[in-house]
């Protein structure tokens, strides 16, 4: 049988999903990492001697993109192991770049020297992004830490922190070191949260900064739980889901201007909400992620979403490698992002749901697509499985992007004229009210969510394994139903 051309989109995407793999395989010990190589090298020499030439060079890229991967990982793994602090040291210097409320703590997240340490502080004084502390108190070895089987040690030297700091006896700032442009993004964004805070009484302010902003650690437990049990969590994430969210309607409302008017107000508006969410890592992956999709509109090319995602995936995992198998929300962010692409079409042609209505059918489909892919990580991570959580989505997504367009307007309303910004935000209340009842009575019933936890990791690539299979034979099955042209069917 004669080889078919193979597209130039296939060169990309076999080095980019190659890299991918090697990203995924590069914590492979070190003895298996040289032979796996070894393995590298003599396909390239096999690949070179075919006679094919698409196929051959398509081979070479491949395995560049594998071995591309593998080195990347090796490089940072080596550089982040070779980093060394003094254990027990009773004094010394730091700078802040984060600090969260958690469990009654403060819980900082620390330059010192080359790394970080988390150091766990009493609630007052608070301090912030790019304070200088003179901290005392013994640092300790976080390798060792583990929690119900789970290894927080490992997953804090993932992080970049080779240390931490319990309860130090004393801690002090001294000066300020941090960069001016960071410190004023998170002012505003800090701004931002008050202004809404303002305009909506508890926990309706609460349900909005986490809708719009992702700030889930200033949801109380309850509310927490309830999402978490109803399987709406996703909504109070920052991800593609919020940043799209805002993109479609001011893109839709901005059509009726201009076409020039609906892109760079769009492309505006994204940075801002980038900039008011704080420009954390989750955001600024669907920040990019969003703003190449409406470049390729404008200049007319539509998005080829598996390039276009793995392209950003790729771009974020070359600066830490670490996040493919670490970080989360990282994996959760992807993941929906690519079932709400790939599986949403399918699902909608499913024979037994035909009888929805479309609208609503959209939204079960999406829902479902972008909950298929991320259950694993769920499961692994958190192991609560949501029964209910089709039909709850279907009774508030449609709501959750009216109400993120209202609170995002009447947020940057009120950072110009408070009055303006309450007035909008009314409308938004009401829309807030609806959703918590949802999600509170849907969440009590006793059968809405289960327990099911595994820490074992094999199944999770056989799953997505299924999932393509699965889905490959029916794209092969409906392109053979298709009727031909000019078959006169």
């Amino acid at each position: 049988m004669k080889l078919q051309r193979i597209g130039l989109s296939r060169f990309t995407l076999s080095f980019l999903g190659l890299f991918l793999i090697g990203i995924f395989l590069g914590d492979f010990t070190q003895i298996v990492f040289y032979y796996f190589l070894l393995l590298v090298f003599v396909l390239i020499v096999i690949a070179l001697f075919i006679r094919k030439k698409n196929l051959t060079v398509l081979i070479l890229i491949a395995l560049c993109g594998l071995s591309s991967g593998l080195a990347d990982y090796r490089y940072f793994d080596a550089k982040e192991t070779a980093k060394k602090i003094s254990y027990g040291k009773s004094e010394f210097e730091v700078m802040v770049e984060s600090s969260i409320v958690k469990n009654n703590t403060q819980q900082i997240i620390a330059k010192y020297k080359n790394t970080k340490l988390q150091i766990d502080a009493p609630l007052y004084p608070a301090f912030n992004y790019g304070d200088k502390l003179k901290v005392k108190g013994e640092i300790q070895d976080p390798k060792d830490l583990k929690f119900n089987d789970f290894d927080y040690g490992n997953y804090l030297l993932k992080k970049g922190i080779r240390g931490t700091v319990k309860n130090p006896k004393k801690i002090a700032k001294i000066d300020w070191q941090g960069n001016k442009i960071i410190s004023q993004i998170l002012k505003i964004s800090n701004t931002f949260a008050i202004i809404i805070n303002k305009e909506l009484p508890e926990p309706m302010s609460t349900l909005m900064i986490g809708l719009i902003m992702g700030l889930k650690q200033q949801l109380p437990d309850s509310v927490s739980t309830a999402f978490q049990r109803t399987g709406l969590s996703h909504v109070t994430a920052v991800s593609g889901y919020n940043v799209t969210i805002i993109i479609i309607w001011l893109s839709f409302l901005l059509t009726y201007i201009s076409r020039r008017a609906s892109f760079f107000g769009t492309i505006l508006a994204t940075i801002m909400f980038v900039v008011l969410t704080g420009a954390g890592a989750s955001v600024m992956r669907a920040g990019i992620l969003a703003i190449l999709i409406l470049f390729g509109k404008h200049i007319g090319r539509k998005a080829y979403y598996p390039i276009l995602i793995l392209l950003v995936a790729d771009s974020m995992l070359i600066i830490n490698p670490y996040a493919l198998k670490n970080d989360a929300s990282f994996q959760l962010s992807f993941l929906a992002f690519i079932g709400l692409m790939i599986l949403s079409s399918p699902i909608s042609k499913i024979k037994y749901i035909q009888f929805i209505p479309e609208n609503l059918r959209t939204v079960l489909s999406e829902t479902l697509g972008a909950q298929i892919l991320v259950l694993p990580i769920l499961i692994y991570n958190f192991g609560l499985v949501s029964v209910i959580a089709p039909l709850a989505n279907i009774l508030v997504l449609p709501f959750i992007p009216l109400a993120m367009l209202l609170g995002f307007i009447s947020g940057i309303t009120g950072l110009i004229w408070l009055k303006a910004g309450i007035f909008v935000a009314n409308f938004a209340w009401l829309i807030l009210k609806y959703i918590l009842v949802v999600v509170d009575n849907f969440s009590r019933f006793p059968w809405a969510a289960f327990s099911l936890k595994n820490k074992e990791w094999w199944w999770i690539p056989l799953y997505y394994i299924i999932i393509f299979i699965l889905l490959r034979h029916k794209n092969e099955t409906s392109s053979r139903d298709r009727p031909v042209a000019g078959s006169g069917i």
